[in-house]
Parts: structure tokens; C-alpha cells; sequence
């Protein structure tokens, strides 16, 4: 049982967590939506919990009632249980979950999150640096670039694999040791590959985890050995809900976050 979910089934122990009031995944005939690659669960109190919808296969069996909607009628700990599960529209699935517990628990903990910085700043990037990704960042990569920062990249598709200049792009898991400030994505907790990625991060000053899917409880990141993250937080679901389904911008609906161990 990975350690970051047993982390946040106890701390949800001290609660009596709200019911699940809707499911939203994206219609698949709207390919013109660009947030259609999210979805998430509402809660009875307002809390929105946030999760990534294409992995794998997951975004097509989410279409399935059984797979998505049908799951209103269960409790907000039994839908958080599928993260556990073998396919990916159950890893899906469990982690809005549990991202829905963690924003729940963190309202009535009252924890403040302060708006994102840049990434880099997060990172405390310095000249000299050696950054590692698993993931695969344009924007960010492309700014490496221009910085002459050496960059290694942790990738799934062979087609990718090479080296030019400062980047190297390989399918090994282990050249994150050589690195000493590394990105990850949020899609590394829902794939299940998140503490293993750990393990080659223990030398690392920066373990930075970053997406909109990631609105997990902080305790349970920094546990793990994340040293920041940002997430997303809903501070209006039903606006959120509204410009999600028009495929717009979440502006004012909602909060790009950052936290600091």
C-alpha cells in the first residue's frame, strides 16, 4: 500500500468527510475542450478535488457510468480506495479522492496557500546547477536551454531518447542521482511510480512536484522527501465547474498554489 495513501486515509480518521455530491469527467465527443485532460469530484461542502484524466486508457472507461458517475452513490473513502487499484481509470478516479479528502482536511485545518511562485524560483535554480525531470517540460526545458543549465530528462518513449547540448533525454530512472534539483509531475502520483522516482532523489537539495493534480495534504508530500510542490486549489466550484465545462481559463475560480517544506 503505497505510504503517501495510507498518510492521508488516517489523517481523514479524525474527520466525518462530506458526501460526493457530482463526478465531472469531460464528455469524449468534446475534443474542442481543452480541460477535458481533467476532471474531478464535488463535494456536498463545495470541495473540489482535482485529478488528471488521460492516462492510459482511463479517459475512455471513465465515459462508462459504472467507471465514473455511478460512483456518486458510494462514500468518499470507498472512491478513494480504487487509487489502488490496476487500471488506470481506477488510479484516476481514487486519486480525485484523495485530492478531494486533502482540500477537505486542509479548509478545516485552515492551512494557508500562498500563490505559486515561478517554478524556478520554487526550485531555487543557481547557475551550476545539474536539473533532472521525469516528465517532459517544453516550456521549462526550452528555458533551461537558454540558461545553459545541464538538463536530464526521464522519459517513456524511446523516440525521445538522445542528447544535444545541455539536454539528455533517457529512459533511466537512475541518472536522477547525478542530479541535484529535480521536477516532477503530478502524474507520477496516479501512475503509481511516484516513492519509487523517490528513490533516486535522496541526494537532491530540490525534489519539486508540480500539476494541477496535485492538491494532496502537504504532510504527506514532505514526507516522502518532496521539499515544495504546486497544486490547485478550487476556491469556486461552481465557476470552476461552469469554465470547466466551456473549456475556458480557471481564472478567479481558482488558486495556483505553492508550499515549501
Amino acid at each position: 500500500m503505497p505510504n503517501l495513501y495510507q498518510h492521508i486515509l488516517t489523517a481523514a480518521q479524525t474527520y466525518t468527510l462530506p458526501a460526493i455530491r457530482q463526478v465531472y469527467i469531460a464528455d469524449a465527443n468534446d475534443s474542442a475542450n481543452k480541460n477535458a485532460k481533467f476532471g474531478g469530484i464535488l463535494l456536498e461542502d463545495g470541495t473540489f478535488g482535482l485529478t488528471y484524466t488521460k492516462l492510459g486508457d482511463a479517459f475512455t472507461q471513465l465515459q462508462l457510468p459504472q467507471h465514473s458517475t455511478d460512483w456518486c452513490q458510494h462514500t468518499l473513502l470507498e472512491v478513494a480506495a480504487l487509487y489502488l487499484g490496476e487500471q488506470d481509470w481506477q488510479r484516476v478516479l481514487g486519486m480525485a479522492a484523495l485530492n478531494a479528502i486533502s482540500q477537505f482536511i486542509m479548509k478545516q485545518q485552515q492551512i494557508s496557500l500562498p500563490k505559486a511562485i515561478d517554478t524556478f524560483e520554487l526550485m531555487d535554480l543557481q547557475a551550476g546547477d545539474h536539473v533532472g525531470m521525469v516528465g517532459y517540460f517544453p516550456p521549462l526545458i526550452e528555458t533551461l536551454n537558454q540558461q545553459q543549465i545541464k538538463t536530464t530528462v526521464i522519459e517513456l518513449k524511446p523516440e525521445l531518447v538522445g542528447q544535444q547540448g545541455n539536454l539528455t533525454v533517457t529512459l533511466d530512472p537512475s541518472a536522477l542521482r547525478q542530479c541535484n534539483k529535480i521536477l516532477l509531475s503530478g502524474t507520477t502520483i496516479i501512475n503509481h511510480t511516484l516513492e519509487s522516482l523517490l528513490e533516486y532523489t535522496k541526494q537532491a537539495d530540490e525534489v519539486v512536484l508540480i500539476g494541477p493534480s496535485v492538491g494532496l495534504l502537504p504532510s504527506a508530500l514532505f514526507e516522502l522527501g518532496i521539499t515544495a510542490f504546486g497544486g490547485r486549489v478550487i476556491l469556486d466550484s461552481e465557476l470552476f465547474i461552469s469554465r470547466w465545462q466551456q473549456g475556458e481559463k480557471w481564472q478567479k475560480s481558482a488558486l495556483r498554489y505553492a508550499l515549501h517544506r
